[in-house]
C-alpha cells in the first residue's frame, strides 16, 4: 500500500493519516479480520449514526487505494486488510522518515534513544535484542568497523 501520506499530526492515532471514517473502518476490520460491508457498517452503528451506502463507498474506495483486499462471496463482497495495523504502522513511520530525512535515518534513532527515560530499561532492552538481531541478518564489513 502507497497511497499519498497525508499527515496531520493535530489528530489522534490512525486519523494522522487517514479520514476520521477511514480509520474507523480499518479499526473494525483488523479488530474482525475480514468482514462485509454489513459486518462494518454494524461495527459502527454502535458508536455512531452513519449510512449503511457510506460505509459501502469507503469501502470500495480502501480497496482501491489497496488498503483492503475483497473478494465476492455470493451477492456480497468480504474484505480484508490488506496488511495488518502493525505493518501499516511500519509502513507509515518508514515514508515519513523517508520524506523526512531521505536516506539517513540516523536523526531520528538518535532521537528515540536520547529522549528515553532512565526508567524506559525495558524499551532499550527491546532495541538492544533488534539491533542484536538486525546485526545477525547483515554482519558488520571490515571497513566499517575500523571507522
Amino acid at each position: 500500500m502507497q497511497s499519498p501520506l497525508n499527515l496531520n499530526p493535530s489528530n489522534p492515532g490512525l486519523r494522522q493519516v487517514l479520514g476520521e471514517l477511514e480509520a474507523e473502518i480499518m479499526e473494525c476490520l483488523w479488530d474482525m479480520g475480514s468482514a462485509t460491508v454489513r459486518d462494518v457498517y454494524e461495527c459502527l452503528a454502535a458508536r455512531r449514526e452513519i449510512a449503511y451506502t457510506t460505509v459501502m463507498t469507503v469501502m470500495s474506495r480502501l480497496a482501491e487505494k489497496g488498503m483492503l483486499a475483497r473478494r465476492q462471496d455470493g451477492r456480497a463482497y468480504t474484505y480484508t486488510p490488506a496488511e495488518s495495523r502493525d505493518a501499516f504502522c511500519a509502513g507509515v513511520v518508514k515514508r515519513v522518515i523517508a520524506g523526512l530525512f531521505g536516506s539517513s535515518s540516523k536523526p531520528v534513532l538518535a532521537h528515540f534513544v536520547e529522549n528515553l527515560s532512565p526508567e524506559d530499561h525495558d524499551e532499550l532492552d527491546v532495541l538492544a535484542e533488534l539491533i542484536a538481531r538486525k546485526r545477525g541478518e547483515n554482519p558488520p564489513s571490515p571497513s566499517s568497523l575500523s571507522a
